[in-house]
């Protein structure tokens, strides 16, 4: 596993249960049957997370991460974060090229660029990349860094 995401997993573990609602993870042949199915090639690290949370939401409200559909899981198909289903979800401007993985409490996507193979931040009030990540695991340390600025372990909001 990607020694950043597992250590974005270690401090996701040292929040209080309801801090975030994160689905339980999947067998990398599940995420492995999505690729072939739609000719995706997902980042490594995205998957090593999956396997641990298949998507779910980071400090509720927050930050809501998309997962794999398992039909043999709790996460229905209805459920709107769901890979598949960003595939045709996009904003009109938005590109082929760019796959949702994660929806910002304020609208903006995080999405990985299938052909460039970074991951990105697409601004939907612009309607472009505004922000670029090496990784999904360097993403994730962001993300982590930034939640773990306004809510302690106990889920409680930090004063500013």
């Amino acid at each position: 596993m990607n020694h950043i995401v597992e250590e974005c997993i270690e401090e996701i573990r040292k929040y209080k249960s309801d801090v975030h609602e994160l689905n339980p993870g999947i067998e990398r042949y599940i995420i492995e049957a999505f690729e072939s199915k739609y000719n995706i090639k997902l980042p490594e690290d995205y998957k090593d997370f999956l396997t641990v949370y298949n998507g779910g939401e980071l400090f509720i409200p927050g930050t809501v991460i998309s997962g794999v559909f398992d039909e043999n899981s709790l996460i229905e198909e209805e459920n709107r974060d769901l890979l598949h289903l960003n595939l045709t979800n996009k904003w009109p401007d938005m590109g082929d090229e760019l796959l949702i993985i994660a929806d910002l409490i304020y609208g903006d996507m995080i999405c990985y660029d299938c052909e460039r193979h970074v991951i990105v931040q697409w601004d939907h009030e612009i309607g472009e990349v505004t922000i670029e990540w090496d990784s999904f695991a360097d993403w994730l340390r962001e993300e982590m860094k930034i939640g773990n600025e306004l809510v302690d372990y106990d889920g409680i909001d930090k004063e500013e």
